[in-house]
């Protein structure tokens, strides 16, 4: 268990949660998102910015998603930087469509983001899918 305190702090500390890939489940990353962020000096706006890119990154992975599998959310804080790595696993082979409107929201409200997948997966009977996207602090 991660002891969560402002007097420690959260410094390079990964913080993990694993939900059903569901999007009842939605508002509890991004519960825990708000938390770390609010907890880190990051500005209110910049808070509104990462809960909302990390509720597209998440949505995304969530509407590839196998039922009943997992989504596992990794929130890293730096010194000047957040690192929000989103995994789960698709039900069919292809990368989240980096065209459509989610995509173009979360481009825009990160400084940089990528999408990969590895080969299909017979333990997980489905192909590992990861979004991740960086943030950082007091940018303009």
């Amino acid at each position: 268990m991660i002891n969560i305190s402002a007097e420690k702090g959260l410094r390079a500390t990964p913080v993990e949660i694993g939900v059903a890939a569901s999007v009842s489940q939605l508002p509890i990353v991004r519960g825990l998102a708000e938390t770390l962020v609010l907890l880190s000096e990051f500005t209110l706006d910049e808070v509104a910015d990462i809960r909302l890119a990390v509720d597209e990154a998440a949505s995304t992975l969530i509407a590839l998603a196998k039922p009943d599998t997992t989504l596992q959310c990794r929130f890293t804080v730096g010194e000047t930087e957040l690192l929000v790595q989103v995994s789960g696993v698709a039900a069919t082979e292809g990368m989240p469509d980096q065209r459509s409107f989610g995509w173009h929201v979360l481009r825009t409200l990160s400084d940089e983001v990528k999408a990969t997948q590895g080969d299909y997966d017979p333990t997980s009977a489905g192909y590992p899918t990861t979004v991740e996207f960086r943030r950082v602090r007091g940018k303009a």
